[in-house]
């Protein structure tokens, strides 16, 4: 639950987050849309707005924490699409409910439950593509074809992680295409082959362990053995397996003992 919690402060705590929530904000309490114009005061929009947007804005981030760290969509379209889909589904009839109840007068002419479904998909899409596009590799183009844009503390591959990912390095996954960064604040994905990935890490030590797995010698925390398989359990709770290719590289390490072998 910690990490969790803490995946939900770093999806939050991003520098254009508050920049999003000012301009949604004042753009909505100005348009008044949804039949706030008629209904609701500039005094009441502009308290009425700033809420809505900011439930939003927590929602928007409970989701992500969702869809990429329990449902581990790596694919940056379907993650899109569905955080954008669960937002809608979760908040439009809340607000239909609350604009039916705060409109004065009752009569007037409120929105329909599909319309504000539609404006909630279309902003969800829009915040979600921005912050994409400002991650390093953007939208489209691979990790791989893109030089690092600024020298961040740590291994060149820190160069790629949003700053709140950036922490002593724990591990590395290969998963479809993309490679999970693991470190002490949480996790990222990136669009990159897994030897380009661990050719930036710049003498961190570690090893690779599996062909799908690198593990940081401070990451391990034991070693057991189960039906003859050596599992590395790291650190953050993860299990790791060993693989023959590399079990000779991990015992040379001192990760394992000989007599373990």
């Amino acid at each position: 639950m910690t990490f969790l919690w803490e995946a939900h402060k770093r999806a939050l705590f991003v520098p254009f987050v508050p920049i999003i929530w000012a301009v949604m904000s004042v753009f909505s309490i100005v348009a008044a849309p949804f039949g706030t114009a008629d209904g609701l005061t500039l005094g009441a929009r502009a308290i009425f707005w700033p809420l809505m947007i900011g439930a939003g804005v927590l929602v928007g981030a409970a989701l992500r924490v969702l869809v990429q760290q329990i449902l581990c969509v790596t694919n940056i379209f379907l993650e899109i699409a569905l955080i954008a889909v669960l937002a809608s589904a979760i908040l439009s009839a809340p607000a239909i409910w609350l604009l039916d109840r705060l409109i004065d007068p009752p009569d007037a002419r409120l929105a329909s439950l599909w319309t504000v479904a539609l404006y909630v998909f279309l902003v969800s899409v829009s915040v979600s593509a921005l912050r994409h596009s400002l991650r390093p590799g953007g939208l489209l183009v691979p990790a791989r074809l893109l030089p690092p844009a600024a020298r961040a503390p740590g291994p060149r591959l820190f160069a790629r992680l949003e700053p709140g990912v950036q922490a002593p390095l724990l591990r590395l996954q290969v998963r479809d295409h993309y490679v999970d960064v693991v470190t002490e604040r949480g996790q990222a994905s990136l669009l990159m082959r897994f030897a380009d990935a661990m050719a930036e890490l710049d003498g961190v030590p570690g090893l690779q362990v599996h062909r799908s797995h690198w593990v940081a010698d401070a990451a391990v925390a034991r070693v057991r053995r189960e039906r003859g398989k050596h599992i590395l359990e790291t650190r953050d709770g993860a299990e790791i397996p060993v693989s023959k290719t590399y079990l000779p590289q991990v015992i040379a390490r001192g990760l394992i003992e000989g007599d373990q072998a």
